[in-house]
């Protein structure tokens, strides 16, 4: 069986991650204990995800469908308001359960659907809002005494009935539109063949759960996002939004809400009352910016004096009415906010659905473990790396794992942290946090530097459902596999901050197994893939999926089998160029692309950048030696990269006065021009990016981070479009880069247009520099007549830069 012992309660405990220092996180915090017996080889039956969340909401569509017929044929009838009302109320909430399950139903028949509905819900708003406000100030106006001046108001209602009127018309021409349409007769039908179609398959519920913990948690953040303006009194439109944001909460939480035991009905009420002092808030505004319009219209109407000055008394009483209301009602607001708050409710609305995601996750093993020759994928520090974290996945599941566990630091460094997080929670798998994911949810760190660059991007990426769902997890997982003691942390079994490493001493091993009191010891942390054993106790580091430490890229996993007991060590190799895409697109320095092109610390880079800095100061040939030979490696043309480089560095010298750049902007722009054509060993097609990824991913070129974006982006921008700020190779660069980046592209592209027919006609050049003009002078041993249309195409950057007028002149030997 599987005995909790407070693992899914840390968010509530003393082991929180919210509340405990990472230096107290031990053994000891929140784990869960597992005690398999009797195992089965099958694979556990498993619907899909969309089965499941498209069944579930076919159902929850089917329902909100009810009636609605009915009410429709009594708003065109225009017998009683209340029909308004509830029509109103049923197309809200078919709009908002619509886009919750958007990609089961086809995208033409979806927006079709959704545009009718939404119209519909528009026209029954302005309606209702009408009967609203006319019952509203009848109400006021029985209240009144019987001397009281009524004229204003009176006219008022007048007014507003006579457009009731007039939008009753375009309310039943639009029902009747809807009717015509059947999209309501539509969207039953493909319900309910989806429902017919899966009514036989298993509903998966952990993956309802993860959907709907998901769409509640994405919803109350927009609503808390607007907190600092809860205690602004005469922040109007703030405040409607976030009544605009409260309804939408509701509804997802009503669409979700027969997941759960207690129908979140506290939770959705309590919503509700926001929604509705919100609402009458709203109501006030509206009124309190009508009211003057109104005024000044009926006194341009109005000529006489008297009836002026009544209008004004009339309305003037009611405007001050609705002021005092408004008042009411907003600290009614502020006082529910505030009683929230100080009970944690925000907090615990989340940790209810996180929780009850984690829970299924639990039975979902236990009934899993309790089968033969179960296979167990054990794997450590993803740091936000989607690209291996989906590869290790999908290779553990093609060897057979039917359980996964994480052993923690899931975010941090990676371009992805969110999306990890959600396929963590998609495939199950049990996991712990590392003391990186500690950190960032604490938002303490002691890093500097691009170390805290990533502390900062970690923490500002991470999605509030993401941080509940890290919030929730325990520090250190305790299961029994075949009698076998197993544990996973993230350190060691003292601290989430200790290094294990392949080299431990094996008394310390002892003293560690000791303990820990397990016969399997899974830890991370330390990024390197190991096994050891120390007095009869099995330890495993799994190595890195995201980040590995040791010189090797491929991402690194083990997989445990208990019958007989077996530990797989296993390296996969990944999209590491797609992961270190995804890095330089987030705006992330090259250093984190290279740490994981190279499968080295970030340390190590640092460390590597400033010897490379330095060698290129010493002597620029290495690197242009190592360019030379990565260009004849892909390319056969060398003589024209040969005499655009040659023509590139011309062209430097001539105009050195003009841009002051010296020794190693020349390498610089060298080793890009011998490397600008390489992306055509992988097609013709937009060569010039293709050249920036070849010399971005390459980690044999002999480059530091930053000259190797340089040098990639010198031969990006060597043809086609110019620099622009929102290029993610150039946004996170500083200005003095990025103006060295367009000068010596614009010196590239001049010398690529004078070879434009590879025949290397061009035999010397030379430079005059005039007030408003340069003029770049050739000699020639045959016609430049096409190299001359292609210098006055690709100029631009080079006029730009050097503002002035450039021209080619050339005479033929």
């Amino acid at each position: 069986m599987l005995k909790p012992e407070g693992s899914y309660q840390m968010a509530h405990t003393k082991g929180s991650p919210q509340k405990k220092t990472k230096q107290a996180l031990t053994r000891s915090s929140g784990s869960y204990k597992t005690e398999v017996s009797g195992m089965n080889t099958q694979n556990p039956q498993r619907c899909s995800f969309n089965t499941s969340y498209c069944k579930f909401g076919a159902e929850t569509l089917l329902q909100r469908l009810k009636g609605a017929d009915e009410l429709i044929d009594g708003v065109i009838e225009n017998a009683d308001i209340e029909y308004v009302h509830k029509t109103r109320v049923t197309s809200r909430r078919l709009r908002a359960a619509l886009p919750l399950f958007e990609f089961c139903f086809p995208k033409k028949e979806y927006r079709i659907w959704f545009k009718e509905i939404k119209k519909v819900t528009r026209l029954l708003a302005q309606a209702r809002d009408l009967d609203v406000q006319i019952a509203f100030v009848e109400e006021y106006l029985r209240g009144l005494g019987p001397k009281a001046d009524s004229t204003g108001l009176n006219r008022l209602v007048k007014e507003h009935k006579k457009s009731r009127e007039k939008i009753q018309v375009e309310v039943e021409e639009g029902l009747e539109e809807l009717k015509a349409s059947q999209v309501l007769e539509s969207i039953q039908e493909t319900c309910e063949q989806i429902i017919k179609e899966q009514a036989n398959q298993t509903i998966d519920s952990i993956q309802l759960f993860e959907k709907a913990h998901w769409n509640i948690s994405f919803r109350l953040n927009d609503f808390l996002s607007m907190k600092q303006y809860v205690h602004l009194e005469n922040e109007k439109l703030k405040h409607h939004q976030m009544r605009i944001y409260a309804k939408k909460l509701r509804y997802t939480m009503e669409c979700f809400s027969p997941l759960y035991p207690d129908k979140l009905e506290r939770e959705i009420e309590t919503i509700k009352q926001f929604q509705d002092a919100l609402g009458e808030m709203h109501d006030c505004d509206v009124w309190l910016d009508f009211i003057p319009e109104f005024n000044r219209k009926i006194q341009n109407k109005t000529k006489k004096k008297n009836t002026q000055s009544a209008l004004d008394k009339s309305l003037a009483d009611f405007s001050d009415y609705i002021q005092d209301r408004r008042k009411k009602y907003y600290m009614q607001f502020v006082e529910l906010w505030d009683q929230c708050v100080k009970n944690n409710f925000f907090r615990q609305l989340t940790d209810k659905t996180g929780t009850e995601i984690l829970a299924r996750q639990e039975s979902k093993s236990q009934e899993t473990l309790a089968k033969s020759q179960v296979k167990i994928a054990v794997f450590s520090d993803v740091h936000g790396n989607l690209e291996a974290l989906q590869k290790v996945l999908e290779d553990a599941e093609e060897r057979g794992a039917t359980v996964f566990l994480n052993a923690g630091d899931s975010i941090g460094f990676g371009a992805c942290p969110n999306e990890v997080v959600e396929l963590l929670c998609e495939k199950n798998v049990l996991s712990i946090v590392g003391n990186y994911d500690v950190e960032v949810l604490e938002g303490k760190s002691d890093a500097k530097g691009e170390k805290k660059l990533a502390f900062k991007y970690a923490k500002k990426e991470l999605s509030k459902p993401s941080e509940c769902y890290l919030q929730l997890l325990p520090h250190e997982l305790r299961l029994e596999v075949a009698g076998k003691k197993l544990l996973v942390t993230h350190g060691s079994p003292k601290s989430i901050d200790e290094h294990i490493y392949h080299d431990t001493s094996v008394e310390h091993l002892v003293e560690l197994a000791k303990e820990a009191d397990a016969d399997i010891i899974v830890i991370g942390h330390s990024h390197e893939q190991f096994q050891r054993e120390a007095n009869g106790v099995c330890f495993v580091n799994p190595g890195s999926v995201g980040r590995p430490g040791d010189g090797n890229s491929q991402a690194g996993y083990a997989i445990l089998s208990f019958d007989p007991f077996r530990v797989e060590l296993i390296r996969l190799d990944y999209g590491v160029d797609e992961a270190a895409y995804a890095l330089r697109k987030k705006g992330l320095p090259e250093s984190f692309a290279q740490m994981l092109l190279e499968g080295v610390s970030l340390d190590e880079i640092l460390k590597e950048d400033k010897a490379k800095e330095a060698l290129i100061e010493k002597s620029d040939r290495i690197a242009v030696e190592a360019s030379h030979r990565f260009s004849e490696k892909l390319l056969p043309d060398t003589e024209h990269y040969c005499q655009v480089t040659n023509l590139a560095l011309k062209l430097f010298d001539c105009l050195a006065d003009v841009h002051k750049l010296g020794k190693r902007e020349r390498c610089l722009l060298e080793c890009a021009s011998v490397l600008h054509d390489v992306g055509l060993s992988e097609g013709t097609g937009k060569h010039h990016k293709k050249s920036m990824l070849l010399i971005l991913n390459d980690t044999e070129l002999p480059f530091a981070s930053k000259d190797r974006r340089v040098i990639a982006s010198i031969a990006r921008y060597h043809r086609k479009g110019l620099p622009k700020p929102n290029h993610y190779n150039i946004a996170t660069l500083n200005r003095s880069t990025v103006n060295c980046i367009s000068v010596l592209s614009a010196l590239l592209r001049l010398a690529d247009s004078l070879d434009y027919t590879h025949e290397c006609n061009v035999t010397d050049l030379n430079v005059t520099i005039g007030a408003k003009k340069i003029t770049v002078e050739c000699v020639s041993k045959a016609d430049l007549a096409l190299e001359e249309q292609m210098f006055n195409r690709k100029k631009d950057l080079f006029e730009k830069v050097f503002k002035k007028k450039t021209v080619l002149s050339w005479k033929q030997q």
